[in-house]
């Protein structure tokens, strides 16, 4: 899925920067140019912080790539509450400058969540499943995202291996629930970048290719 932008940034970005440059020219008629040559490198900033930069997605489809910028704070086996199975969960601490956009961790289409644990969830959540029949769930549980989902297409549609996917607005942590089985190629305190850094890869016996219907819920 790709998002519309302009000159590579998103709309809210366009926004901040409109924004700012009206503040520039206040700023820079009433007091000067080096008064208001800060809210240029405000400007600078944000241009960063908003644009739809490329990443190099590593060339591995059974790879599970970093959603967002940030670093490592969780790895361990747990319960997946919103598919109902076993699964090894990762949690990404945002970086506080850090690029804007939400990735798609695997290529796969967009499956509707249901049930209590979503329901109760403070946050949101987006259900991926991959055409070889792998779920990855990835959830927003600290900041907002104002209504959307992490992945915000509609459901049925596909989303690409480290693709934009969504906005991550002010959201601090995101979690990835992924198969019990899947090799984790990430430690605790890492640093990774969104789009391009492998966090795990999933294993599957040669030659096996499994039904989705059969490995959990649609």
């Amino acid at each position: 899925m790709r998002r519309k932008t302009l000159f590579h940034l998103v709309p809210e970005g366009w926004a901040v920067l409109v924004g700012l440059a009206v503040a520039f020219f206040i700023l820079n008629a009433a007091a000067g140019f080096w008064a208001a040559s800060p809210v240029l490198v405000l400007m600078l900033v944000a241009v960063l912080y908003f644009r739809d930069s490329p990443r190099n997605v590593p060339a591995e489809p059974l790879a599970i790539i970093a959603p967002v910028d940030g670093k490592v704070i969780h790895r361990r086996e747990c319960y997946d509450p919103f598919l109902d199975r076993e699964a090894i969960k990762l949690s990404l601490r945002v970086g506080l400058l850090a690029n804007y956009l939400i990735r798609s961790p695997v290529e796969g289409t967009v499956v509707e969540l249901s049930g209590e644990a979503v329901e109760n969830l403070d946050g949101c959540a987006s259900y991926i499943r991959t055409d070889e029949g792998d779920h990855v769930v990835m959830v927003i549980r600290e900041g907002r995202l104002f209504g959307l989902r992490p992945c915000r297409g509609g459901y049925g549609e596909r989303v690409g291996q480290g693709r934009c996917c969504g906005m991550r607005r002010l959201a601090r942590r995101v979690d990835l629930y992924l198969p019990v089985n899947s090799r984790v190629e990430v430690e605790l305190g890492d640093s990774v970048r969104g789009g391009a850094r492998v966090l795990a890869k999933l294993v599957h016996k040669p030659n096996a290719r499994r039904d989705p219907e059969e490995n959990g819920p649609s």
